[in-house]
């Protein structure tokens, strides 16, 4: 049986207004060379790239559905390859997606496929590179990207095993190319934790006894769009949990339910806002009542954290120094042996299912020491020891920047 055809419908170019286009060419034609000089060291002639996050930083392309849990019979081939040898990439994709890719994207090529079938997409795929003299040497696939999944990951690699490519992980390349961040990328995680912070004073304005944390997260989620913030790339943390001889018991990675919030429990908020798909990450935790003693003096001890990291540390420094200024703090504060954590992860683009970027840190790491916090790094920081605080991190050679103008302690509300 013959596959059957794509029809996109009709599209009228000249009808699509307010393209969205928050970077500009020279950036995007940046953001490619710095792409292909790490493919030459890493002597990957070929990158195929699939994760989402990836191919709106090579050409802005941003759209409602990738297809992750398609049908099985409607596999998701899509990718962007980009060759070393040449200053331009190629765009494989549904034909149903031409609106997105004008609206979105700066890609002039386009090559759509003729059907939902994987069989003749591979051989479409395959043909094209080939026609390009781009089928040759050794292809880089991203192994950790979520998107193929492993069957559809294993066509791909078949498919350039059978044309005589050697398939190796390439998903290093932009993970590492994609960490340090342009000054427009700061701007917009600037005005991202601008949007989060309207959430949480929206929190503080809006909280009324016999609310369910449904319904706060709901007036929370309002405000931060009105305000022009966008889709939050996980669902956040967002519960109220108990109080127990004035410390707020873990309520792990709980999202908002139809819970109704009670007094004498603890809020726990974990918001970003996002900006062009660039998140911006603001974490605090409030008390329905007047908070105890003791929840008042363990929120200042580990908000105390984010000052040390202001007027200690700054691009520059390598983990190793870090931990130690940072572990110096905890113990100082009486809280190092306290259960909790203490670390941070990258932020920058992210689409659903995760907000969380590649480089990780953990001030009680034992490995990976030597790992420098890099000028135009944003990552987070977590004080979490029985506190819900987080906030976003500018790294700069006159010092690290916090971003987030929410109050640090506990909150009181209700």
């Amino acid at each position: 049986m013959s596959p059957r055809k794509v029809s996109m419908g009709h599209f009228d170019p000249a009808a699509m207004t307010d393209l969205i286009r928050p970077f500009s060419e020279a950036e995007y034609a940046g953001r490619l060379t710095r792409i292909r000089e790490m493919m030459a060291r890493e002597n990957i002639d070929l990158l195929y790239v699939t994760m989402p996050e990836e191919i709106c930083y090579i050409h802005g392309y941003m759209t409602s559905w990738y297809k992750a849990n398609s049908p099985r019979r409607y596999p998701q081939l899509y990718g962007t390859a980009i060759h070393v040898d040449h200053d331009r990439f190629i765009h494989f994709d549904h034909p149903t997606e031409e609106p997105v890719l004008y609206k979105t994207s700066i890609s002039r090529d386009n090559r759509f496929f003729s059907s939902r079938e994987a069989e003749p997409n591979l051989a479409f795929i395959m043909d094209e590179l080939r026609s390009e003299g781009w089928l040759k040497g050794k292809v880089g696939l991203e192994f950790w990207s979520y998107i193929p999944n492993r069957a559809v990951g294993k066509m791909l690699d078949d498919a350039f095993c059978a044309h005589g490519c050697e398939v190796v992980d390439g998903s290093g390349i932009l993970r590492e190319v994609r960490r340090l961040k342009s000054p427009r990328e700061i701007a917009c995680i600037e005005e991202a934790v601008r949007m989060a912070d309207i959430g949480h004073q929206t929190i503080q304005k809006v909280f009324h006894h016999g609310m369910t944390e449904l319904e706060l997260y709901g007036e929370v989620l309002c405000a931060m769009m009105a305000a022009g913030s966008e889709h939050q790339a996980l669902i956040p943390i967002f519960t109220s949990i108990p109080v127990v001889d004035g410390v707020a018991i873990s309520g792990g990675h709980l999202q908002a339910t139809r819970k109704k919030i009670k007094a004498g429990e603890h809020l726990a908020a974990d918001l970003c806002g996002v900006i062009n798909g660039y998140h911006g990450n603001v974490c605090r935790g409030y008390y329905i009542g007047d908070p105890p003693k003791q929840l008042i003096e363990r929120y200042q001890k580990a908000a105390g954290a984010y000052a040390v990291i202001r007027e200690k540390t700054r691009a520059g420094i390598a983990l190793r120094e870090f931990s130690r200024i940072m572990q110096d703090y905890y113990k100082s504060a009486g809280l190092w042996d306290a259960a909790g954590w203490a670390l941070g992860y990258e932020l920058g683009l992210s689409f659903p299912p995760d907000w969380v970027g590649e480089f990780f840190f953990d001030i009680r790491d034992e490995q990976d020491l030597d790992r420098i916090f890099e000028e135009h790094m944003v990552t987070n920081f977590e004080s979490f020891f029985n506190t819900t605080l987080i906030d976003t991190i500018v790294w700069e050679t006159s010092g690290a920047r916090t971003l987030s103008t929410t109050h640090d302690g506990i909150m009181a509300i209700g």
